[in-house]
């Protein structure tokens, strides 16, 4: 089973655009990446997603033999950390409260390499959004301007075609069920899609023009690409009838323990289907790339 991906054309490549690898030492990581295929995503140190660390590292394992392809992790400080409160006030005040010597970008790396094993390269840290999203009622995207978007955020979120409002930022397509602020009117205006939590993925062709994008809930096991839940999973609702956006399992690092004293394991079987079905799917997105010369 597969998916019909929306696939984008930009109109600059990605690989031009200037990124330093996560301690600075390389200050053009992506321009290596010319007439190779890359899968990026976003991602902090801890945050609900994280477990999916450990699945991304599985699909570069199954390509680590595959030249022509790579994973990049592109590290961030937009979202707020569930159940990680020592970087609830972001990387760079762990880094200060805990006096150590490590850049953002090598904190995020270190956490994933020590928890997670992985193997794929780090970036420096960059601003994904416009504003820093927040689980707070009065939290509206696109109304304050608190940051300047990276320029590669800038592009495969498409910021770069969207309409601005009248303080200068693009209208956001973002849902916020837990808002309790009327959002900004969008209605005939060109909007884009922020990036709306950590791991959204984008798979990145040869030329760096052509884009494929996946949910930040995608190959956590429980949602599709485009961030649906998965048929054998009963979605979460508020009570005001909105959806959920809490996973809908628990992942291990922030499971309490069971009447055992036990905390249960992760994935579980439902997950692990999800995560096959998922990996397949990318996989043959991948496949489609590397084989289009």
């Amino acid at each position: 089973m597969t998916y019909n991906k929306f696939e984008t054309i930009l109109p600059m490549s990605i690989y031009d655009i200037a990124l330093q690898s996560a301690g600075g030492v390389e200050s053009d990581i992506l321009s290596n990446r010319k007439g190779k295929v890359t899968l990026i995503f976003n991602v902090a140190a801890g945050c609900g997603n994280i477990p999916q660390h450990s699945v991304i590292e599985e699909l570069n394992q199954k390509y680590k033999n595959e030249d022509d392809f790579g994973i990049l992790a592109v590290v961030v400080d937009d979202f707020t950390c569930h159940g990680y409160p020592e970087f609830q006030d972001g990387i760079k005040n762990y880094i200060e409260v805990n006096n150590l010597e490590l850049t953002p970008g090598q904190v995020s790396q270190k956490y994933a390499v020590d928890h997670f094993g992985v193997t794929y390269n780090f970036s420096e840290l960059t601003n994904g959004r416009y504003d820093k999203h927040r689980y707070d009622p009065s939290f509206v995207p696109g109304s304050v301007k608190e940051q300047e978007q990276h320029t590669l955020w800038h592009y495969l979120t498409e910021a770069y075609g969207a309409d601005l409002g009248e303080n200068g930022l693009p209208f956001h397509d973002e849902e916020v069920p837990w808002s309790d602020i009327k959002p900004i009117d969008t209605w005939g205006k060109k909007t884009f899609t922020p990036l709306r939590g950590n791991f959204e993925k984008f798979l990145i062709d040869r030329s760096g023009t052509k884009v494929r994008r996946y949910a930040n809930g995608f190959l956590l096991g429980e949602r599709d690409y485009i961030g649906e839940t998965f048929p054998w999973f009963k979605e979460k609702y508020q009570q005001n009838s909105k959806r959920d956006w809490i996973p809908i399992t628990t992942p291990l690092e922030n499971q309490g323990p069971t009447p055992e004293g036990q905390k249960t394991s992760w994935p579980t079987n439902e997950q692990r289907n999800g995560i096959e079905l998922s990996l397949d799917s990318i996989s043959m997105d991948i496949d489609f790339y590397l084989n289009k010369k």
